[in-house]
């Protein structure tokens, strides 16, 4: 029943928004009693905690592998899951600034999870310049800006696609991995730009 109830909340929540969904809805849908769903989970906190958790763990492996051989495919890839993971949680992903105002555990938790990401980011951007597919940062480079970029690029894509609609306006239509790469190919090397090119030979990509 606890994840029955998870994988009910998050269907209501990515179809109604966080704020519109009640714990008593979530039990009608499942067609169980309120105090039957505030016996697995005391209230939407923990509820969406346990959610969180979830989308935690399945990221753990997500930017730095170990005991692979890394390429520029590895960012590819990575970004895919995301964006998948997007996908599947988006009421998280469109409703991130009023979670953190209303929870502050799950806040905690988030900044937590989101300052280990990217210093695991930082060593695959270190990775990267050790086999010469990125530059080396200088006084002009600093690629913990660029990490925090990819991040905020990354995060609030499901976002800005909802703010803006118009059908005069098309740059934000592509993948958001593509978006993505054009933070990146400004600091690749030849090497790096050569596997660039083989990499999009290969991959075919959806918004």
């Amino acid at each position: 029943m606890k994840e029955k109830s998870k994988l009910k909340a998050i269907s209501l929540f990515n179809s109604n928004g966080i704020a519109n969904v009640s714990m008593k809805q979530i039990a009608d849908a499942l067609k169980i009693s309120a105090g039957n769903l505030s016996y697995h989970y005391k209230n939407k906190e923990m509820l969406l905690a346990s959610i969180y958790d979830d989308m935690y763990n399945e990221t753990l492996d997500y930017i730095l592998p170990k005991n692979t051989y890394i390429t520029l495919f590895h960012f590819e890839e990575m970004m895919l899951r995301f964006s998948n993971l997007q996908q599947r949680y988006s009421f998280f992903f469109n409703d991130v600034v009023h979670i953190i105002k209303t929870y502050p555990k799950i806040a905690k938790q988030y900044e937590k999870s989101s300052l280990t990401r990217f210093k695991e980011a930082r060593k695959l951007m270190e990775y990267y310049i050790e086999t010469q597919r990125l530059k080396p940062e200088d006084n002009i480079i600093d690629y913990n800006k660029t990490i925090h970029t990819i991040w905020m690029t990354s995060t609030f894509w499901q976002a800005q696609k909802l703010a803006i609609q118009s059908p005069n306006y098309t740059i934000n239509q592509c993948s958001s991995i593509d978006m993505l790469w054009q933070l990146l190919l400004p600091y690749l090397t030849k090497k790096g730009r050569d596997e660039y090119l083989q990499l999009k030979q290969f991959v075919t990509r959806t918004n």
